[in-house]
């Protein structure tokens, strides 16, 4: 079987890609309209003997007339519509027939009010375009945002907490003084000439003064190290445990990706998770054993691996997580367009997403039949729907 292999329509646009993935077949569906728009991405993952479907996620795009995009629907949720104007700007938007947001922009189309329902959120720019304030209608959120002449946040100023930053001469952080009624703590940061974060020398004098490679090798807490690539591969714990000091260890594959990770103690495996990729590499799964304490016949305890993982799923629109699902919730995140900044977020019982869930012709036949139909055939059957 071809461990990565893609299809292309007629058109010579991309329609599949997929991958093996610890044994998974983990492949990603694009559907694209007339144009070459996407319209439809949808993530997919196989079982390696069975090829039992066990995850899929979709997310699908609309465009206005004018060839904006204006409408996302995400998996299982709302469709999320946005109001632009101009050449793009984001001037509202609204999660299903609820209006979620409001903007109000300066002749710069930079944002100077955001309605979110009860609260109203202004932002104030100095004539440079820094940041200067933002007020809410909670006194408790509001900040103020001082710059020196060098372009530099050096003060934030908050009703209980105000945070104050010393920078060196080569624009380096050197420490950060936070105040509030009840404390008075200041923060230093120290760093080699290479910019390396080091640690305090009268307060941890055995540490390495440098790090000539640039990898951290030890540190107040731990010890590391590194295979021939620079990956982290063992981290070593320097206290002392009654059962022994914790270890950890981590396997890669061979794009360097974190693909295997084992927590131990001296003769015990207290932890053990894998991770699954899909093609383009964003993590798609995560299963994770963990260690149960047991006696055996004579009152002696003794750690075993519980067989049966506990296991998340993540689905993705774009570079964004979108989607997180275990066995007991689901949390999603609605972003506004083009952002990776998180706007709203939805956490749904997997018990109620499994009774609300109106799966498709398509996705019903695919799971009867136990294998993935092609874009085409995905697609006749949603118009015959």
């Amino acid at each position: 079987e071809p461990a990565e292999q893609w299809r292309y329509n007629e058109r010579g646009w991309l329609e599949e890609i997929s991958h093996l993935s610890d044994g998974h077949r983990v492949a990603i569906h694009y559907r694209r309209d007339r144009r070459g728009r996407l319209i439809s991405e949808r993530q997919t993952v196989h079982a390696p003997e069975t090829n039992e479907l066990l995850w899929q996620h979709e997310t699908r795009h609309d465009y206005s007339d004018k060839g904006l995009a204006n409408r996302v629907t995400p998996d299982a949720l709302p469709a999320v519509e946005w109001l632009t104007w101009g050449s793009g700007y984001l001037a509202g938007m609204k999660f299903g027939d609820t209006p979620l947001i409001d903007f109000t922009r300066d002749r710069l189309h930079r944002e100077t009010r955001r309605c979110f329902g009860e609260y109203e959120l202004t932002t104030v720019r100095t004539p440079g375009g820094q940041l200067q304030r933002h007020h809410l209608n909670l006194p408790q959120l509001n900040r103020e945002y001082i710059w020196n002449c060098g372009g530099q946040l050096v003060r934030i100023c908050g009703q209980y907490e105000t945070r104050d930053y010393q920078y060196s001469e080569t624009g380096r952080l050197l420490s950060t003084r936070i105040t509030s009624p009840r404390s008075d703590l200041e923060q230093w940061t120290f760093t080699d000439p290479a910019g390396n974060r080091t640690a305090a020398r009268d307060k941890y004098p055995v540490l390495p003064e440098s790090f000539p490679d640039n990898r951290i090798s030890q540190d107040v807490d731990n010890v590391y190290h590194y295979d021939e690539h620079g990956r982290l591969t063992e981290k070593d714990e320097r206290r002392i445990r009654p059962q022994g000091s914790l270890s950890h260890h981590y396997g890669y594959d061979n794009r360097h990706r974190l693909t295997h990770y084992r927590q131990m103690q001296p003769g015990s495996v207290l932890t053990e998770s894998r991770y699954l990729y899909d093609p383009l590499g964003r993590r798609i799964s995560k299963r994770v054993w963990k260690s149960q304490e047991e006696r055996d016949l004579n009152g002696d305890g003794y750690l075993w691996l519980n067989p049966t993982p506990e296991v998340a799923w993540y689905g993705w629109d774009g570079d964004r997580l979108t989607t997180t699902q275990t066995d007991d919730t689901r949390i999603q995140t609605v972003y506004p367009p083009g952002s990776f900044t998180p706007l709203i977020r939805t956490e749904t019982a997997t018990e109620a997403l499994a009774k609300t869930h109106h799966r498709s012709l398509a996705e019903k036949l695919q799971q009867d039949a136990g294998m993935a139909f092609v874009p085409e055939l995905v697609a006749l059957l949603d118009n015959l729907e």
